[in-house]
């Protein structure tokens, strides 16, 4: 099927505002060398921008002249604004932002994880923010939605927020209040998107994400492309059997069957982990994250039972790691988890594992952050960011 030529000229548009976004003050002229269009293309391209109050022009002399100033293009931060919600097992985070992604509002309301009360919950938190903020939703560009869990096919409800198994429909509510464009995803999805794809800092085309909580979501990139295309984009290792790594292994899945006992999922996942935690530390605490910040607290005041967990953790996952890397040669792990409180201790024993069992000598491995923290609006952001530059957003304010 051919793209109209209307099409690819929302496609430039969105290609001429990423490159604006990107480097916040730009003239026309470094546009149009930097972006290979004319420099008459980009004089129509960056004054819809303007006309449409996406873009703004901005004086920039850095130092004393006669002459007169230059003049330079970046994003306008007085028109449009977007809603972000991160929704997670215990709370709903909401934000109000800048087309920069940065929140100018934002609150915190604890979340009713009661199958009959979720979508009441969500919907008078958005409710009770739009009026608390004075939001006017006539300057609201589309809102996006950062799932802690997982959605169902159609990505319109929450089938697993958690570790609670749910089935709620939010698409056609949350777009009914807002009467925006609404893109509702899962956490991971967006970390990896903003990470791998959107301005990322990892400087590097060979990657594996990881990201712990309630469940191993795990992501490769290879030459820069991602391993698995699909919606979710995942990888699973959930039922990769570990080995036995002492009397842990045997405690935290003492209830299972010996298919399922030795399974990462059933070892690693806070789920999972919380029985060990209640056992040796008693708490308490009625939710996994409560729990898991009682675990990480133990650990920095150096509790030996907390880092006889610990080590069962970086057993685990070493083990995986190795089996990634051999297969792949990837050097960069990229880990995102509520357990970056401890992140220090955490990866000076995984590092260590993975070093002492590797089979490959040339390879220097890294473990990094993410430079998101993980409740940032900046994940839910980069849905928005990725439809603006596709030119989706763009078109619908023309439309406007």
């Amino acid at each position: 099927m051919k793209t109209a030529s209307n099409d690819y000229k929302f496609q430039h548009l969105g290609q001429v505002y990423q490159l604006i976004e990107q480097f916040e003050l730009i003239s026309r002229t470094d546009l149009a060398k930097l972006s290979g269009y004319a420099p008459a293309s980009i004089t129509g391209l960056s004054k819809q921008l303007i006309d449409h109050k996406l873009v703004l022009e901005r004086t920039a002399q850095n130092l004393p002249s006669r002459g007169r100033p230059a003049v330079g293009l970046s994003l306008s931060s007085f028109h449009w604004r977007y809603i972000c919600m991160i929704l997670s097992e215990t709370d709903i985070s909401i934000f109000l932002c800048e087309l920069s992604g940065k929140a100018i509002h934002q609150q915190r309301y604890t979340l009713n994880l009661s199958r009959t009360e979720l979508l009441e919950s969500v919907t008078t938190s958005l409710k009770n923010f739009l009026q608390y903020c004075s939001v006017e939703l006539e300057y609201v560009l589309a809102m996006s939605v950062s799932v802690i869990g997982k959605l169902n096919r159609d990505k319109t409800g929450v089938v697993r927020l958690g570790n609670k198994t749910l089935d709620v429909e939010l698409f056609s509510a949350l777009q009914m209040l807002v009467d925006k464009p609404v893109y509702l995803n899962e956490h991971f999805q967006l970390w990896l998107l903003a990470e791998s794809a959107l301005g990322s800092l990892i400087s590097h085309d060979d990657v594996i994400f990881l990201q712990l909580d309630e469940a191993i979501n795990l992501s490769v990139l290879l030459r820069g492309e991602l391993l698995h295309r699909d919606e979710h984009k995942r990888m699973n290792v959930d039922k990769m059997l570990m080995p036995k790594f002492g009397e842990l292994s045997d405690f935290i899945g003492e209830n299972l069957n010996e298919m399922e006992r030795y399974q990462l999922a059933n070892q690693i996942t806070f789920n999972a982990l919380v029985k060990a935690i209640d056992h040796y530390l008693p708490n308490p605490f009625g939710t996994i994250r409560q729990k898991i910040e009682w675990f990480c607290k133990h650990i920095q005041k150096e509790n030996a039972a907390a880092l006889h967990i610990l080590e069962h953790i970086a057993d685990n996952l070493s083990y995986m790691l190795l089996n990634l890397i051999n297969l792949f040669s990837t050097e960069k792990i990229m880990f995102c988890s509520p357990l970056l409180s401890i992140q220090t201790a955490l990866f000076e024993k995984i590092r260590e594992k993975i070093v002492v069992n590797l089979r490959q000598d040339d390879l220097n491995i890294d473990l990094v952050t993410s430079q998101y923290e993980w409740n940032s609006p900046l994940i839910p952001s980069a849905a928005i960011k990725y439809e603006i530059y596709a030119g989706n957003l763009i078109q619908n304010i023309i439309k406007l």
